[in-house]
């Protein structure tokens, strides 16, 4: 057991150890962007001071803009996001398949909003560290008494991550603090001495604490304890390297999303770093100018020598005795240094305009041009989102598929999902979202179709026949899907077909129930005119 906490602490320094330099790049961009996360090289104490760095908060608004925008334009929690289907073609799904796929769908969007939210909460921080660094991480743990999840975004100077052959993230160790008392509450007698002595005299006194996560090595089959889970879960007690527990996951319990990996490092590279030297620059220029503005507000004063500016009252209303000389001439000057502070505003603008830009400011403020028909502002805002493509991908593989497949694990486990219907027992389920980010990649179809059928318009007017060569009804599905139109909304193929049949036999009688009716009137119709003529009123009518 010592044996497994020694080999466990010393991979998590060699993880650590690698990662150094790149501690201190976050380090110096939290100081500047994201304060409260600065504290990737040294500890600090609870409320200390963390803004000194900071003279213009340009980049810590736009990165916040940014991660604000993420949660609205992909995991909004006023709005449906994903949402469930099958792998089978649309024309052989069943109708209990689709009403089970959108049951199930509805149930995980439920268990995302439960316990107050808190998924909507955490994930918010995890686009912050995301845009910020670079790197997030999440972290999703299962309750098996209820079945619940519980989420957290995890401090990513706390995790240490490899990847396997693959290039995906499977191995996360994450060095943290407890109490004593709640490192007891967690762990009961398996605490150390040190600690259980601590307990009585110093609740609070805090430890520190290693927990690893990584694939088993030899999984048993059929096991259904943590000998028999693909991942295995280990808690050290690193100061007196000491196993605490070990444990197992079905699933791997942490989503690590990476903004992007240009530099084909380990970790992710983030719109903070190429914004970097303009926030650099930017603070040094808003430090300069705020001092020529001083200057010039209130100048310093030019005297003869030391002793003259004794006792001077420079104060509102002060009264300077001596300031003037027999001949009514000044003895004191300001300095006017001539500098062009509206120079140095300007080029601070550049600046500000620079990291906006870096952090897709002109993308989610959706800046318009006046004169703008609707259609031209719609092609606008989704030729926009249509360039956080590649990002969104990123954070689709590595963020929200795993996470909705743990989600639907757990609650798989958990007994909180109805029953699969046999024709999906021998298929598979795939995850769409339906975002408005999401919705905005697949507008394009959308919008072709509505242009062909305008474009069409002239022509069809002439010779109407032109339209035998569109599917109508593959037309109208693929703009109801490109529109975000809800899955249990359409009708299956099946079902269209019926519903035709069916009006097709009733459209004989009504055709008969209306030619009587026509008859009636036409010969109403004939009454009034032969009373128009002179004819006089019917029989029968007073």
């Amino acid at each position: 057991m010592d044996n497994i906490a020694q080999d466990l602490i010393r991979r998590q320094e060699g993880l650590a150890g690698e990662r150094a330099t790149l501690d201190q790049l976050w380090q110096e961009i939290a100081e500047l962007m994201k304060p409260m996360r600065a504290d990737f090289t040294f500890q600090r104490i609870p409320g200390d001071k963390r803004t000194q760095k900071v003279f213009d908060a340009t980049a810590g608004l736009s990165a916040e803009n940014l991660a604000a925008g993420l949660w609205g334009m992909i995991t909004n929690a006023a709005n449906d996001w994903f949402t469930l289907r099958s792998d089978l073609a649309e024309a052989d799904e069943a109708q209990d398949t689709k009403e089970w796929l959108d049951d199930v769908t509805r149930r995980m969007q439920a268990a995302f909003a439960a316990n107050g939210q808190r998924f909507y909460a955490r994930v918010m921080e995890l686009y912050a560290d995301l845009v910020t660094f670079g790197t997030g991480i999440f972290y999703s743990e299962e309750d098996a008494a209820t079945g619940r999840v519980h989420y957290s975004c995890r401090h990513l100077a706390e995790c240490f991550i490899a990847e396997n052959e693959r290039d995906e993230v499977d191995t996360v160790f994450r060095r943290f603090t407890f109490t004593a008392r709640q490192a007891h509450k967690r762990w009961g007698e398996k605490c150390h001495a040190s600690l259980l002595r601590a307990l009585d005299k110093e609740p609070d006194r805090r430890f520190t604490f290693l927990h690893a996560v990584m694939p088993r090595d030899e999984v048993a089959s059929g096991r259904f304890d943590a000998a028999g889970m693909g991942f295995a879960s280990f808690y050290v007690d690193v100061e007196n390297r000491q196993l605490l527990s070990e444990g197992g996951y079905h699933d791997f319990p942490y989503q690590v999303p990476r903004w992007s990996t240009a530099s084909r490092g380990l970790y992710g590279d983030s719109p903070a770093m190429l914004a970097l030297p303009d926030v650099k620059m930017l603070n040094a220029m808003s430090k300069t100018t705020i001092v020529a503005a001083q200057k010039a507000v209130d100048p310093p004063l030019l005297a003869v020598d030391e002793v003259a500016v004794r006792g001077l009252r420079t104060h509102p209303g002060g009264i300077i005795y001596g300031g003037l000389d027999e001949s009514g001439r000044r003895r004191y000057e300001p300095l006017h240094t001539n500098g062009n502070v509206g120079l140095g505003l300007e080029l601070e603008e550049q600046r500000r305009e620079a990291v906006r830009q870096a952090f897709h400011f002109a993308l989610l403020m959706m800046v318009q041009q006046p004169n703008q028909t609707a259609t031209e502002v719609l092609a606008r805002q989704e030729e926009k989102l249509r360039l956080m493509g590649p990002h969104l991908g990123r954070i689709q593989a590595e963020f929200l598929d795993p996470l909705i497949r743990r989600q639907f694990g757990i609650m798989r486990r958990a007994n909180l999902l109805p029953p699969a219907p046999r024709q999906l027992k021998g298929g598979g389920i795939r995850i769409e979202y339906v975002s408005p980010l999401a919705r905005a990649q697949r507008a394009g179809e959308g919008a072709a179709i509505v242009r062909a059928l305008e474009s069409l318009a002239p022509l069809g007017a002439i010779k109407p026949e032109i339209y035998d060569n569109i599917d109508a009804d593959a037309a109208a599905r693929l703009l109801a899907q490109s529109f975000g139109v809800p899955n249990n909304l359409l009708r299956t193929p099946a079902a269209v077909k019926k519903l035709r049949k069916k009006a097709e036999k009733e459209a004989p009688s009504e055709a008969m129930a209306g030619g009587d009716a026509m008859g009636g009137a036409m010969a109403g119709l004939g009454d009034l005119g032969a009373m128009l003529t002179g004819g006089g009123l019917p029989e029968g009518v007073a």
